[in-house]
């Protein structure tokens, strides 16, 4: 049975066993999920949420230092990350395995006094778990109106909890078979962010209590994820590809990471608006109409006319005309008085967004726009990309990763963040992941 192969994987996975590569691209993302839930914090999306949940003595929340029971931690820290989406993703799953698992993984690591190495290490077992399931289930899943990130956090997180609590391999399978049956989350709350990142923090707490539950001597359906999971979340499955590479196939470097602000389904249209702007050295006056084509999945995130700032990071049109009018779009431009700009909302009448299903033939191995523009001079000008920038056959640097995690960090930590960044880039050399989490506080 599939569960048991991948239990089996998740006990007995050691940090020798990955390749150099595979622990660089593990650094630079959790350097910039702790970016996007420190951000998350610093605008308090998480405020609402700590007036529920009592004080514990387990873990801390990231940002404000509070300390709750793990499971209350996990809940908020994956919260904060997932919920100003500057998180990494897969196309090949439509989720987004670094908020799903790493609030998880440093919480525990941190609990258990965990050494960089282990830590890092059970970053890529809930990385393989996340995307070898998420791959066998999508797009079906998201067609069925399921939420991949929310769906697979369970299991992400089963087995980064698996691995740090040093579960035997058979109590690892009954995390993961148990964890099966508590990740759940629907696509269209995603039109509402400020309460869509509770069903990934619930998840992700679930999977988390999963490995507990195991560690006691509970026990989980071995034949779960064939005649369960896989037929629950998807039409034709094919669960066998799942076990394709384990243990010799890692696949962390094959999720891809922002440049831009917003849904990653903007990205491929900001990039092939200004591809074409940039090459033909236009000013955002010079355009008279201009038609954005994407995939049909792409198409039915978009937002074609938000009323609120959180609409607003689904809004193609919207993230265009940002670019194109300053050169960039943070999570800091997705405001209120930026969506009422007159020159931003004048821009976003000139730009429509269309589905193309030419550009579905090749999804998901390709995620990317056409760009087709009109000029006041009478000019039209076409432009096509297969992928966004930070996809992983358009990498984005380590360097890249470190100046983002210091434009939106430094800003909250001060002197601090360069600390982090210092850590996190030599995460293997840590004796103890606390040295890391104590110095994820604010200053007062």
């Amino acid at each position: 049975m599939i569960v048991n192969e991948l239990g089996a994987f998740v006990a007995t996975l050691r940090y020798e066993d990955l390749p150099a590569e595979i622990v660089s691209a593990v650094k630079i993302r959790l350097l910039d999920v702790l970016a996007g839930a420190l951000t998350g914090y610093s605008f308090g999306n998480h405020a609402s949420l700590l007036t529920i949940l009592p004080d514990g003595d387990e873990a801390v929340v990231w940002g404000n230092g509070r300390r709750l029971s793990l499971r209350d931690a996990i809940l908020v820290n994956t919260f904060l990350a997932h919920s100003t989406y500057m998180e990494d993703g897969s196309r090949f799953t439509g989720g987004h395995p670094s908020s799903a698992l790493i609030p998880a993984a440093v919480s525990i690591a941190a609990l258990t006094n965990a050494s960089g190495r282990d830590l890092l290490t059970a970053i890529v077992a809930g990385y393989e778990i996340f995307l070898r399931m998420g791959t066998a289930i999508f797009p079906s899943t998201v067609v069925r109106g399921f939420q991949s990130t929310a769906v697979l956090a369970s299991s992400a997180s089963a087995a980064v909890g698996a691995h740090l609590l040093r579960l035997s391999a058979a109590q690892a399978t009954h995390a993961l078979a148990i964890s099966c049956s508590l990740g759940v989350g629907l696509k269209e709350a995603l039109k509402c962010s400020s309460s869509q990142p509770l069903q990934v923090g619930r998840s992700s707490e679930g999977g988390v209590f999963a490995a507990q539950f195991a560690r006691g001597g509970a026990l989980g359906a071995d034949s779960i994820i064939e005649h369960g999971f896989l037929k629950a979340f998807a039409d034709g499955a094919v669960g066998l590809h799942i076990l394709e590479g384990l243990g010799t196939t890692f696949n962390t470097r094959n999720t891809y990471m922002k440049l831009h602000g917003g849904c990653r389904g903007t990205h491929a249209p900001v990039d092939v608006v200004t591809a074409l702007v940039r090459r033909e050295g236009l000013n955002p006056a010079d355009i008279k109409m201009g038609t954005v084509y994407v995939g049909t999945v792409t198409f039915a995130g978009d937002i074609h006319a938000p009323r609120n700032p959180d609409q607003a990071q689904f809004c193609a049109a919207f993230c265009i005309a940002v670019v194109l009018l300053q050169g960039h779009i943070s999570v800091f431009d997705f405001t209120k008085e930026k969506l009422e700009d007159p020159a931003v909302r004048a821009l976003m009448a000139k730009i429509s967004v269309r589905a193309d299903t030419e550009l579905d033939k090749h999804f998901p191995a390709e995620r990317g726009a056409r760009a087709e523009i009109e000029l006041l001079d009478g000019r039209r000008l076409i432009h096509t990309i297969a992928h966004a920038r930070g996809e992983p056959e358009r990498p984005l640097t380590a360097a890249e990763v470190e100046e983002k995690f210091m434009l939106h960090v430094e800003r909250i930590l001060g002197p601090g963040a360069q600390r982090v960044r210092d850590l996190v880039m030599a995460m293997e050399t840590i004796g103890d992941v606390n040295e890391l989490v104590v110095l994820l506080r604010a200053p007062a």
